[in-house]
């Protein structure tokens, strides 16, 4: 065989498989003559979150989060498959329809997921106060179908303060941490960056390098804890429920913390975790059973500092723990006592220190 007409057979060869093959996709995906829409078995369940943090919305729309607002299971329980198969999702008046995926065929017995992600507004989601019901739709279609079925859901945003500390069932929390198991999203209440906040930061750290010299952020963390004292700022507990088992509290951000001149234990921490995050001094909220208390870490040595904030009010220190400090009840003392109260945390394994830089990155930002 001479050499052009073996390169000929070779080249008609290679067409012939490549149409073969091309014909057996079609004919595998192509519905069949016989295909009736009507005879399409599908069980869909829809699966939304009961209660939507608007505090750390963003993450919401962020597919690398696994905070979906809701899955739908698609099951093929049929004989024939399933042809063009789209889904899309609207929560009331707060999104338009958002799309999921679209499945080209779902085959007998096959399952998918499909995720809904919304893109929130931020103002409409900003004027949310209280706990509000919601409609989740979930609407789908595919080949054959004469109209798109709909499915609706009740789900509910918590208000912009609101925050529920675990998504777990009572049942599967077993451990400290489990109790917290939404922790990571009280990094979007420290806003280092928000103006009143920020102007705050800039006195209190006036005249210091404290990005870049020990001595001047520890010098930042004790004039922080004295500020606050000094405007008057109060503590205020928490509401009666919340240690004792209940998941939520009502959160103050820092700007409303330093407006209302009081608050809980954790709206102190996160009030100093910003303002110091303002100045550049990398901060963190400890959590331990009852308690909230941020800390510090200096630029040059990486020493950390934590500080019992609740003694910014002084006349509550005196009254509930007589003898525990001088009558001056200093920072000094205040950060010896956080010490204690960390390290016997650490020793019983109940503690979880929450790093907002960290969270931050990963996608955790302060909504406002």
């Amino acid at each position: 065989m001479n050499k052009p007409l073996k390169i000929t057979l070779i080249a008609v060869l290679v067409l012939l498989t490549g149409f073969s093959g091309a014909l057996l996709v079609f004919t595998a995906t192509r519905p069949s003559a016989a295909y009736d829409a009507e005879k399409v078995k599908l069980d869909i369940d829809v699966h939304a979150r009961d209660e939507i943090l608007t505090c750390a919305y963003k993450v919401y729309s962020d597919n690398s989060q696994n905070m979906w607002v809701a899955k739908t299971i698609i099951r093929n329980e049929g004989d024939i498959p399933v042809y063009d198969f789209n889904i899309s999702y609207k929560i009331s008046n707060y999104t338009d329809w958002t799309s999921g995926e679209e499945y080209k065929v779902i085959r007998p017995g096959q399952t998918v997921r499909d995720y809904c992600w919304p893109a929130l507004d931020a103002e409409e989601i900003k004027a949310i106060t209280t706990k509000t019901p919601v409609e989740l739709i979930m609407k789908y279609e595919f080949r054959g179908m004469e109209n798109p079925v709909e499915k609706a859901q009740k789900i509910y945003f918590l208000g912009k303060n609101d925050f529920t500390f675990t998504s777990l069932a009572e049942e599967d929390r077993l451990t400290f941490t489990d109790q917290f198991d939404n922790y990571r999203f009280l990094a979007s209440f420290i806003t280092p960056n928000e103006e009143t906040t920020k102007a705050y930061a800039n006195q209190v750290a006036s005249g210091l390098e404290t990005n870049m010299n020990d001595d001047d952020a520890y010098q930042a963390f004790i004039n922080c804890f004295n500020s606050l004292r000094d405007l008057g700022v109060r503590y205020i507990q928490e509401p009666a429920g919340f240690w004792t088992g209940s998941e939520s509290q009502y959160i103050q951000y820092p700007k409303e913390t330093l407006d209302r001149k009081s608050g809980t234990c954790i709206d102190l921490a996160i009030a100093m975790s910003a303002i110091m995050e303002a100045v550049g001094v990398r901060s963190y909220v400890a959590l331990i059973p009852g308690h909230a208390i941020p800390m510090i870490e200096l630029p040059q040595s990486g020493d950390v500092y934590a500080i019992e904030s609740t003694f910014i009010d002084k006349e509550y220190c005196l009254s509930h723990f007589p003898g525990e400090t001088s009558p001056d009840v200093t920072a000094t003392e205040c950060i010896n006592i956080a010490k204690e109260e960390l390290d016997n945390a650490e020793a019983e394994g109940s503690i979880i220190v929450i790093d907002p830089e960290y969270w931050w990155k990963a996608g955790v930002m302060p909504a406002w």
